[in-house]
């Protein structure tokens, strides 16, 4: 053996040795949560293109409390606070009238929060599918935690397109300009370890993120965040609300890969009957 094949041979494995003494986070010790901050009805064509347009749906507005060794993480924040108990218009607008909210104080985020134990306060990361007006309504409540956003989307929020623009309410971040973010241009894993990682899958809007989350017992989780709305558009129906149809085909075909790649389920951020499906007065492992 040459002298460069015995300094690097001695490399590789101090690189070894140096990741062999790494602890390896143990994937029972992650909980994850499934709440919703109460419901929207709204015409399901929004959700399915040329499909079921003018039936009026009642659906979640999914969120997720992830409880890691590392830090607590949340992945959306629901509907603001100010359109609970029928208080819709004085915060939303004309909103109001096409996708009506159903959220009663106790449904949000805070509230959620310490259901479990938890306060806002003690949230690490707060991970943003996107910023429509029903995700990330109460960013404000975590002054203290890295706000996950990609790039792209913290353009269009505080400067939507025309036509993009009744689905960004403003108020909800407009207090939130010297938060800690975190501006991603692409996918990320959260921790390093491969139980949390941020997917990019923009289509929806420009900046739309996805979360993969892998538990001991229940398996890989692909959190769709709003890349796929019901099973409908996993079974390949066009979304009705998308800022690039082409996009967010890719993206729901990329999270169906994954899905079986890592024999996992993917779950849907407004799909009523799987919801009801799930339990959400305990975690998942």
């Amino acid at each position: 053996m040459n002298r460069l094949n015995r300094v690097l041979h001695a490399a590789v494995a101090a690189l070894a040795l140096s990741l062999a003494t790494v602890p390896a986070v143990a994937a029972d010790t992650i909980k994850l949560y499934q709440v919703s901050s109460g419901t929207l009805k709204l015409d399901k064509g929004y959700l399915t293109a040329m499909r079921d347009v003018g039936k009026i749906v009642e659906v979640p507005v999914a969120m997720y409390i992830i409880d890691h060794p590392r830090g607590l993480v949340v992945y959306d924040t629901g509907n603001n606070v100010a359109v609970s108990d029928g208080q819709c218009e004085r915060h939303w607008g004309k909103m109001c009238a096409s996708s009506y909210p159903t959220q009663k104080r106790n449904d949000v985020i805070d509230k959620q929060l310490e259901k479990f134990g938890y306060k806002t306060s003690d949230v690490k990361y707060l991970v943003l599918s996107h910023m429509h007006l029903d995700h990330a309504g109460n960013l404000e409540m975590f002054p203290n935690a890295t706000v996950v956003v990609q790039k792209d989307e913290m353009k269009t929020a505080w400067w939507p397109e025309k036509y993009q623009r009744g689905v960004f309410v403003l108020a909800d971040y407009d207090d939130a300009r010297d938060f800690n973010y975190m501006e991603l241009t692409g996918d990320f894993d959260l921790f390093g370890d491969g139980s949390v990682v941020v997917l990019d899958t923009k289509g929806h809007t420009q900046g739309h993120q996805s979360l993969m989350v892998k538990l001991k017992n229940t398996g890989t989780l692909l959190l769709a965040g709003d890349a796929v709305y019901t099973p409908e558009n996993e079974a390949g129906v066009i979304p009705g609300i998308t800022w690039n149809t082409y996009m967010s085909m890719e993206s729901i075909n990329r999270l169906k890969r994954l899905r079986d790649a890592h024999q996992g389920e993917l779950w849907f951020s407004h799909g009523a009957e799987q919801y009801d499906q799930h339990k959400h007065d305990g975690y998942y492992d």
